[in-house]
């Protein structure tokens, strides 16, 4: 029964009300405001004299409309009535009779695993690598490039713990070498927003933390300890970028047990609370990751940004990030609130004394240097090299510019170019974090924020420019003969052979080389962190040179490459029938008209 306006009498259902987040802000003048967050809806209460109202509403589950006015002082009907239709109107609250009986949702039942099938049975990590990229994307990668194509946060993700679980869990990376693995999943019971969500939380995984959570952080506060005397803390505490940082090199103190060549844990038999601890605090990073990077229910911050453990845990309740594609956080809210006042705060562990970390433990702990320094040069590696998208964007947008005023009198070409082209704007404008040059700007400020944090860490030189600086395009004498190759392939397809020096040839020229110079200093830049990672973990170095091309691995090995930005140099080696070649040391162009350029996508096959 729907009715016109609501009545004293009317009784009230707020549906699953335990998923309201209740918060507390203030606006750019100071004053204070409440926040109720609810699903996608938000109700902002900037009246004082209405917070008790919204305090209350979140505490109901089912009222008679005009008991409203009793939730705070002098409230009349009037007022409440046009508030709470209001709230009706949003489908926030619904009439009772107008309300169907909902499932009685149990969280001690249990679920059915909601990944989709895995495509491997068998476990791998990534000292296969050769042979896990040549299957899955038709390149082959040489192990000492691992950490230029894989981040070193998702280097472990792959590898299997001592109770026979994936580091990574259900998150993976990539996907498909994710294999099934016996998991009890149950619908979550905690307050907030992922309360009796449809996506279920991992009770395995909650159960093996909880074994390990004594020795988790005492370990935790060990490298905490460590961590603070690289990065001392200035007088604004913990920042995201800092907590960003510290929760990557948490990562990498297994991590490096598990790469390194002398001692390394074989596959299978890392410690659980080690694993755990990798779980637990990737949380946290991705969290740290979503606020520099990602525009996605509020603006992004810069690194330098204070941030309390309080903070941290009302950002992730009301921007979901406590949700993953499957499944939501298995911690309650208590565990959550000891780690990140461990981390945040230095909380002392309760009866740490009596804590006797077993041996495989200890041992990363007596290794957390070495281990720190594969976090920090991993990271300046991965920043360095994903710093290829903003420029990659960038480019694809001064493409567009030039070729969209390109005079009518377009060859087959240009014409196909600006199809192609047309179609990878809209990927760009609709599908990625790149949609828009604050955007990229935002992006690369992050990257040169943490590369600036690991050069601080490792103690490297001070003085030596930003990330930003050392990428950009510097044309040298040795590019000349490329340069006027180049020209001549632009000149002949864009039908102006005979036209020397054309603007929009040279504007084109310029675009392209630009791009082109970037990608190598971002080689050359990346392969000095890599090669240290090489001698720190005892690798031989490689035997072939990383190409340009190669960067593109990491986007394969995500799948859907169909969905994705196409990979810009793939792009103008198909238009214009010729092969790049770019390393740190050289840029090589080869013309050939029989280069058939096969889709990455026939390669890929099942372990």
């Amino acid at each position: 029964m729907r009715h016109n306006s609501l009545n004293a009498d009317d009784e009230l259902v707020f549906p699953l009300h335990k998923r309201v987040i209740v918060q507390y802000s203030k606006d750019s003048s100071g004053s204070r405001e409440l926040h109720l967050y609810y699903g996608d809806k938000e109700i902002s209460f900037d009246e004082p004299e209405l917070f008790e109202f919204g305090e209350n509403l979140a505490k109901q589950s089912r009222f008679v409309a005009k008991t409203a006015t009793e939730w705070g002082q002098c409230y009349d009907w009037p007022r409440i009535q046009r508030l709470l239709e209001q709230l009706i109107d949003e489908g926030i609250l619904q009439y009772a009779d107008d309300t169907d009986v909902e499932p009685i949702i149990t969280p001690e039942d249990k679920q059915p695993s909601p990944l989709p099938p895995a495509f491997t049975s068998v476990p791998h990590t990534w000292l296969e690598c050769e042979a896990i990229t040549s299957v899955l994307t038709g390149r082959t990668l040489d192990l000492s490039y691992l950490e230029l194509v894989i981040p070193v946060f998702r280097v472990a993700h792959i590898a299997m713990d001592a109770e026979g679980r994936q580091i990574g869990e259900a998150n993976v990376f990539p996907k498909a070498l994710r294999f099934e693995i016996p998991t009890e999943w149950r619908i979550c019971p905690y307050p907030g927003s992922r309360y009796l969500d449809e996506r279920p939380m991992n009770i395995t995984a909650l159960k093996c933390m909880r074994t390990n959570w004594s020795q988790m952080m005492v370990a935790l506060l060990q490298i905490r300890n460590a961590y603070l005397q690289r990065f001392p803390l200035g007088p604004e505490g913990w920042t995201v970028g800092r907590l960003e940082a510290f929760s990557t090199l948490v990562l990498a103190v297994p991590t490096y047990l598990l790469m390194r060549h002398r001692q390394r844990v074989p596959n299978g038999e890392l410690h659980p609370a080690l694993s755990s601890l990798f779980r637990v605090t990737d949380g946290l990073r991705m969290i740290m990751h979503q606020m520099i990077f990602v525009p996605f229910g509020e603006p992004t911050r810069p690194a330098h940004t204070p941030i309390t453990s309080t903070e941290i845990y009302e950002y992730s309740e009301r921007n979901h990030a406590f949700s993953s594609e499957h499944g939501v956080c298995a911690g309650p809210k208590p565990m959550i609130d000891e780690f990140l006042n461990v981390i945040v705060n230095g909380e002392p562990i309760k009866d740490a004394e009596a804590v006797i970390l077993d041996p495989q433990v200890q041992i990363a702990l007596d290794n957390i240097n070495p281990a720190f320094e594969y976090g920090l040069y991993g990271h300046m590696a991965h920043v360095t090299v994903f710093s290829i998208w903003p420029v990659m964007t960038r480019t694809y947008e001064q493409l567009w510019e030039i070729i969209e005023s390109w005079p009518a009198n377009k060859t087959d070409t240009l014409a196909t170019f600006h199809q192609h082209l047309q179609t990878q704007i809209h990927i760009l404008k609709t599908r990625t974090y790149h949609a828009t040059e604050d955007l990229r700007a935002n992006r690369q400020r992050g990257y040169s924020d943490i590369y600036n944090y690991c050069v601080i860490g490792l103690g490297l030189e001070h003085e030596q420019k930003s990330l930003t600086e050392q990428i950009a395009p510097v044309m040298q004498t040795r590019h000349k003969r490329v340069l006027k190759q180049l020209r001549t392939i632009l000149q002949r397809k864009c039908g102006m052979l005979h036209t020397p020096k054309n603007r929009d040839i040279e504007n084109l020229l310029t675009c392209l080389m630009n791009y082109f110079l970037q990608a190598q200093a971002i080689l050359r830049l990346a392969e000095e962190s890599q090669m240290a990672i090489n001698k720190l973990l005892g690798r031989p170095s490689p035997l072939h040179a990383f190409d340009v091309a190669d960067i593109n691995i990491h986007n394969l090995l995500n799948g859907d490459a169909e969905k994705r930005l196409a990979y810009l140099t793939d792009v103008i080696e198909e238009l214009f029938n010729i092969r790049i070649t770019i390393a740190k040391d050289s840029i090589e162009i080869t013309e050939n008209s029989e280069i058939v350029l096969q889709k990455n996508s026939d390669h890929k096959k099942n372990f």
